[in-house]
């Protein structure tokens, strides 16, 4: 599942992004080890915590959090919007002959 970001993200944070995005599923919540989010980006668990909240800041992320006892991170991604226009397109018409 892609996780958008803005074009002007620094690599890190587009790193932490592609390596949430492997570990994201359809379901509502996500979870991972932060030992194991740390290592797949190549930074210390609290650099990670940083970029997970640069995500937040830039909602790319609805939220997320950091279970110490467990060392379990959860993460949101911000709902879908529903589209402004509709998707079915009309169907052509047969052209009239006079």
């Amino acid at each position: 599942m892609p996780l958008l970001l803005p074009h002007t993200a620094p690599p890190a944070v587009r790193l932490t992004a592609l390596v949430l995005a492997a570990h994201t599923s359809l379901e509502v919540q996500h979870q991972a080890d932060m030992d194991v989010l740390a290592r797949l980006c190549c930074h210390s668990p609290r650099q990670t915590a940083d970029f997970l909240d640069r995500l937040t800041t830039v909602r790319v992320l609805a939220a997320w959090h950091h279970h110490r006892d467990t060392d379990e991170v959860l993460w949101q991604l911000p709902h879908a919007c529903t589209p402004t226009r509709s998707a079915v397109h009309p169907r052509p018409h047969p052209m009239r002959r006079p």
